[in-house]
This record gives C-alpha cells, structure tokens and sequence, in this order.
C-alpha cells in the first residue's frame, strides 16, 4: 500500500477567460508589453517599438508589426487610425484586452472585502443566466466529457463579467476613483 506523502487542497483564486488564438497570442512577453503600453494611448507601431525600447524590448519595427499582427488576429487590439505620411499609410492600434503585469498581491488579507464582491457577483451572475437570450445562444453545445457540465455556458457567463467590468473601468466614477479625484470631493 502507497503511502501518501504530500496533500494538499488548492482552491481556485483567479479565473482568466481566453480562448485559444488569445492564449497563443499573449504567450510572448513583447505582446503582453504592447498592450500594456497600448492601455495608455493609441500608437503607430514605430511608437511602440521606441515606447518598448524604454522598459528593455529592443525590437526593430518590422517585428513589432509582426506581433501587432498576431495580437489583431486574436482580436487583441484593432487599428483606430490611419494617417498618410510621406507617401506611406501609418496606423494606430489600441488594445480590445487590458492587460496588467503586476505580481498579484497577498489576497488572503482581504477575505471580507472579496467575500462581499463574490456575494454581489453570485447575484450579476445569476440574471445572466435567467436571461433567456443568453440560454437560448447556448442550447445544445457540448458538455465536458468528464463532469458533464456545461463549461461553455459558463465560459460565456464570465466573458459577459469581463465585459461588463471593462464597460465600468470604462466610465467616469472609476476614473474618479482610480485617480483620487473622488476623495478630493468628499
């Protein structure tokens, strides 16, 4: 008989939703660096290979373009502009995913306010799948194999999350909030 000599329960702390082409895509540390850098202001591929150039990546301009073009088949950035200069056409790109490359902090100190955020979210969660247009998109995709649960109904859930959180970094209160500028009125 085998006896046991490490167990250990892991419990999930962070959920990330990408598909395929997405997680290739950012399998390469310049491309996560381009969209971060993106998250500031929309560039020309010149601009980030000199705004890449400051935090260490040098990288000529034609492999820049190179990895904008994965990140835009991956639906990653999108061009916003194009500008004619000198004869040639020049193009801007912003990101479509914020990306953040932070070491995550110790989350284990702020159970009650993460608790409070989960309890909120059940809530978001469960009118999403009460919407019967959301049911109605899903019907009939395929259940794991092993858990026979319906993964992809609940991959789709989380992606309406991520949106809507994207729509809320988006609006002003959170700039506020982000900036200070929301202390400053109290």
């Amino acid at each position: 008989m085998a006896e046991t000599l490490f167990q250990k329960d892991v419990r999930i702390t962070r959920i990330t939703t990408l598909g395929n082409s997405a997680a290739r895509a950012l399998n390469d540390p310049v491309r996560t660096k381009i969209l971060e850098v993106l998250s500031h202001r929309q560039m020309s591929a010149d601009e980030i290979a000199k705004a890449l150039g400051a935090f260490g990546y040098k990288k000529a301009t034609t492999t820049i373009r190179h990895h904008l073009d994965i990140l835009k088949d991956a639906a990653l950035i999108e061009a916003t502009r194009m500008v004619e200069v000198r004869g040639a056409v020049m193009k801007y790109y912003a990101p479509t995913l914020r990306a953040f490359s932070y070491d995550a902090p110790d989350l284990d100190k702020h159970t009650k306010i993460i608790n409070d955020a989960g309890t909120k979210l059940v809530k978001v969660l469960k009118s999403v799948f009460e919407d019967k247009k959301f049911i109605a998109a899903f019907a009939g995709r395929d259940v794991c194999g092993q858990c026979k649960g319906d993964h992809y109904r609940e991959y789709a859930a989380l992606e309406i999350l991520n949106a809507g959180l994207a729509k809320a970094m988006e609006r002003k209160e959170y700039t506020e909030m982000i900036t200070g500028k929301e202390q400053l009125k109290k």
